[in-house]
């Protein structure tokens, strides 16, 4: 199994049930998006899983908040034009950063592979790295608050 594959792979086996303990529903994925939202009492908090285009290993969950009028017209599960780039508020990524190195990927940042001897994470390190940071994104849809992997652009 190539590394794309691998690491989708481990997405969908751990980080999708998470989610949906979470009081998530999936929507329709395609290739590059997997969507998700959760109806709260006021807002709908949607994000989704945005991977690579070229098919590389590496993701990052898009994020924003609506309002419940918005989704009034939405099924119970988002189409993955739900999170459009007008209405994308965030990303939940690795580190803050525009840049594709900021994303969740099985790359290790340079000082890790120097300090680790090994350029790659395993898929599961990886996915142990989303559900370790999804919090924040919990936080920001509460608070508003930002934390050390929220970019918002």
């Amino acid at each position: 199994m190539n590394d794309a594959k691998s690491l989708r792979a481990a997405i969908k086996n751990r980080f999708y049930p998470f989610a949906t303990d979470q009081g998530f529903v999936r929507g329709r994925s395609t290739s590059l998006f997997a969507p998700f939202q959760r109806k709260g009492i006021e807002k709908v908090h949607l994000f989704e899983v945005q991977w690579d285009k070229y098919h590389y290993p590496r993701f990052v969950l898009n994020f924003s908040e609506q309002s419940l009028d918005y989704v009034a017209g939405e099924t119970a599960h988002p189409s993955p034009q739900t999170l459009d780039t007008a209405q994308n508020t965030g990303r939940l990524q690795r580190f803050r950063g525009g840049e594709m190195s900021c994303w969740f990927q099985l790359r290790k940042p340079l000082r890790k592979q120097i300090a680790t001897w090994e350029r790659d994470y395993t898929p599961n390190e990886v996915v142990n790295e989303l559900i370790e940071a999804f919090p924040e994104l919990d936080a920001w849809w509460e608070t508003g608050v930002e934390g050390k992997h929220i970019y918002r652009h």
